[in-house]
């Protein structure tokens, strides 16, 4: 099963371009809980909480239990989305959404990849090539996993890995119901060293050896 973290939050009263960077003034981050067929509630978040978490492995998957100060109430959620300051790249806007264990929700989920220290086409010197490190997932909130684990250790070179050959836990399924391609194993670049070809004899023009003869006939006449 996936994390969860409490995290405390406040609530905010007024919504808006006006209220947010009123709260942005005053040091948070305004952000909001909506899902769940209930109405939106405002709060906002200390940055250093949320960046911690964003910090630390897992926060995709994370279930935060957001506990609202000043309303004694408390709502289970994932982060949903961020919005990022243009210039300065800092967070300034928080979406979560809330969720219900025991209903099923979409979610994008890492995986991680194991074998390839024994993988048979990497010892050849082939190379891991990654081509989805995630995947959309259908599961309930409760049979949620931090991670799906791939195994790479029978690829040979010029081999590949499908959504179909991995086995996920219990209660999972992907998204997409197309096979897709998650990872390859590639041969390695060869380093090419460039030669340069060499150089020929100058063959002389046919107007430079028409000029050569003419120079030996008066060289003759003379």
């Amino acid at each position: 099963m996936a994390n969860k973290v409490v995290l405390n939050v406040k609530a905010r009263e007024n919504s808006g371009k006006g209220a947010a960077r009123a709260t942005r003034r005053a040091g948070l981050i305004p952000a909001v809980i909506y899902g769940n067929k209930q109405d939106p509630e405002l709060i906002s978040i200390t940055p250093k909480d949320l960046i911690k978490q964003m910090q630390t492995k897992g926060f995709k998957t994370r279930q935060f239990e957001l506990e609202i100060e000043g309303k004694n109430k408390k709502e289970l959620a994932l982060c949903q989305a961020i919005q990022y300051d243009k210039v300065k790249d800092n967070p300034i806007h928080v979406d979560f959404l809330r969720i219900d264990l025991n209903k099923e929700i979409t979610v994008e989920i890492p995986f991680t990849f194991v074998g390839e220290a024994t993988c048979a086409g990497v010892k050849k010197g082939g190379v891991l090539n990654i081509v989805n490190r995630s995947a959309d997932i259908i599961c309930k909130a409760s049979d949620m996993v931090d991670s799906i684990e791939v195994d790479v250790s029978k690829l040979d070179v010029a081999e590949s890995i499908h959504s179909d050959a991995v086995q996920l836990p219990n209660g999972l399924r992907f998204a997409n119901h197309e096979k897709f391609t998650i990872a390859t194993i590639t041969s390695a670049v060869s380093e090419v060293v460039e030669t340069s070809a060499p150089e020929s004899a100058e063959v002389p023009s046919a107007q430079e050896e028409k000029a050569a003869k003419k120079a030996e006939t008066k060289e003759d006449a003379k």
